[in-house]
């Protein structure tokens, strides 16, 4: 049986806006969030994902929380891309009675994402991102996969040499976290299923 930690379960529970952004010489950045409803009920060295980042909280104000991200952190995700007054999925991590609404997740980053189109279908928008060929291995019709934080359903995949994925975005996702803001040519952040994780490399080790 395989058993997943859940930390995050990719339900958004506040979009929260960047009020600063301080960079470091070791590319570490300091960003402060105003975090809405969840800023005087934090504490110091909570977990937190930050558009699908698990950061922790480093200082805390009665208006915003203050995070750093690490130097592979600015490297490996859109957090680089980020500027004072841009919005960012957030959501607590969940504790053990919490009802999982998503799919687990990490908040641990596989990789980015580029949206290359975007486009109406009936009362939904549907998404296609595409990702490195190395992750094709990782997605399945109707899998599971983290855009930003937010837990969503694989609805088509690509063939043949390109690496794509379309998920539909119902209303109350564009409602209630920042992914109706997303243009042809913007980064997102991408965590690809846990399970599948393990199934990939369960078969890899097998054929070794």
């Amino acid at each position: 049986m395989i058993e997943v930690e859940v930390m995050f379960t990719g339900i958004i529970q506040q979009v929260g806006v960047i009020k600063e952004i301080n960079h470091s010489q070791d590319n570490s950045i300091e960003i402060k969030i105003d975090c809405k409803g969840l800023n005087e009920s934090s504490q110091l060295g909570e977990s937190i994902s930050i558009d699908g980042i698990c950061l922790t909280v480093d200082k805390i104000f009665k208006d915003s929380l203050t995070f750093v991200a690490i130097s592979e952190t600015v490297d490996k995700t859109k957090i680089r891309t980020k500027q004072v007054g841009s919005l960012v999925n957030v959501e607590r991590a969940a504790s053990m009675q919490d009802l999982v609404g998503g799919h687990p997740t990490t908040g641990h980053i596989d990789s980015t994402g580029t949206v290359i189109d975007k486009r109406l279908s009936d009362n939904w928008e549907v998404l296609r991102v595409e990702v490195p060929g190395t992750f094709s291995n990782l997605m399945v019709k109707k899998g599971s996969i983290s855009i930003d934080g937010v837990s969503l359903t694989i609805s088509d995949l690509s063939s043949g040499q390109e690496t794509w994925f379309e998920v539909s975005l119902i209303p109350a996702t564009l409602t209630h976290t920042t992914l109706k803001q997303l243009q042809v040519g913007d980064l997102v952040n991408i965590e690809f299923d846990q399970v599948g994780k393990y199934i990939a490399k369960n078969m890899q080790m097998q054929n070794e």
